[in-house]
């Protein structure tokens, strides 16, 4: 095991450590900032945006390219075969709670610091998880100059310049209660107005099944939450549907919103919830390529999970996804990265800050 992967897993089990799962989105209370703060060659500034949103941002140089991070996790969840915050090596794998999605990459950036690097722009973040991308945002009001930006997420070492955006809302239907034996149930109960409502959506959604980008096909929707009513002879007053949609690059929110009927009316009220454009935003991913290609590396197929570097296409910057892990391995018990994709993405960032 050569210098560099050794410094790389040992920055791994000190970020598996701490437990910055998101929620409860304690990242004060989890050990993570002092760390930082006690490393070598680092020069940390810290922006707290309350209410666990903090950017822990680190510079040195003149860096052509800035990294972004997201330090936040998933809960642990049931079905570990080890404690998910202690780092566990067996057969060139790392285990443990983000080390697939993302700390294997943050690992590996710190121990190039540690190392003596000259120039870099490293971005932690910490509420991606959350779904609201506070971090992000803030960040992009200041004014940054970089070639290009790298968002660490799980890519198997390629170079995503292409990805489905993000969009997701609450419908709540009102409707009149009652004693279940009137036939004016069939019109007046919040779940039947719900069902019509989900069954014409499904067929918004169905209908775009023909269309594609490269190997992106159709629109993805799910219904993803569905409550209301009292009980079986009750006609249900209330009901409400949490769903989401995942647009093809190219394709309009906005336009998507108007077939979906998501507007407020007598008898249903709309709340919209995160939305995240396309990568890249316009559809048009020469910027994205480019970067790749003069970064020399490959790039992947376009990839349905959503990622921040559609807020930073979306701000003009020339934004790409790349980082160690298989997204497969993500969001569940066991998690891991395998020895060999932190290796090769050491040797990657290096020539990339180099």
């Amino acid at each position: 095991m050569n210098i560099l992967l050794k410094s790389c897993l040992k920055h791994l089990e000190a970020l598996v450590s701490f437990d910055t799962s998101n929620p409860p989105r304690k990242i004060h209370d989890s050990g993570l900032i002092d760390y930082l703060s006690s490393l070598s060659n680092v020069n940390l500034k810290i922006i707290d945006l309350r209410e666990g949103s903090l950017n822990l941002f680190m510079t040195k140089g003149k860096p052509k390219y800035l990294f972004n991070v997201h330090l936040d996790t998933v809960p642990s969840g049931d079905g570990w075969a080890q404690d998910p915050f202690k780092l566990e090596i067996k057969d060139d794998k790392a285990f443990g709670l983000g080390a697939c999605d993302i700390k294997g990459a943050a690992a590996c950036l710190l121990a190039l610091i540690e190392e003596g690097i000259e120039d870099y722009s490293v971005l932690f973040s910490t509420d991606e998880e959350a779904g609201n991308s506070t971090c992000i945002k803030d960040f992009l009001k200041t004014k940054i100059n970089y070639e290009g930006i790298i968002v660490a997420e799980p890519t198997k070492n390629l170079a995503v310049t292409t990805h489905r955006g993000i969009y997701t809302g609450t419908k709540e239907f009102f409707g009149y209660s009652g004693h279940s034996s009137q036939q004016r149930g069939f019109k007046d109960s919040a779940i039947h107005k719900l069902i019509s409502w989900s069954n014409n959506a499904l067929n918004t959604a169905k209908s775009y099944d023909t269309i594609s980008v490269q190997n992106l096909k159709g629109l993805a929707f799910n219904l993803g939450l569905v409550k209301g009513g009292i009980k079986p002879n009750i006609i249900a007053e209330r009901a409400e549907v949490k769903f989401g949609f995942r647009p093809l690059p190219g394709q309009d929110i906005g336009e998507l919103k108007k077939e979906f009927d998501l507007e407020s009316n007598n008898e249903s009220k709309f709340s919209p919830g995160f939305s995240g454009t396309a990568l890249p935003f316009n559809g048009n991913s020469t910027y994205s390529d480019n970067l790749a290609k003069n970064l020399n590396l490959d790039i992947s197929d376009p990839v349905d999970f959503w990622t921040e570097a559609s807020l930073f296409s979306e701000a003009g910057y020339p934004a790409i996804v790349f980082g160690p892990g298989d997204i497969s391995n993500a969001h569940q018990p066991n998690e891991y990265v395998t020895l060999d994709q932190l290796c090769k993405a050491l040797l990657i960032y290096e020539q990339i800050v180099q």
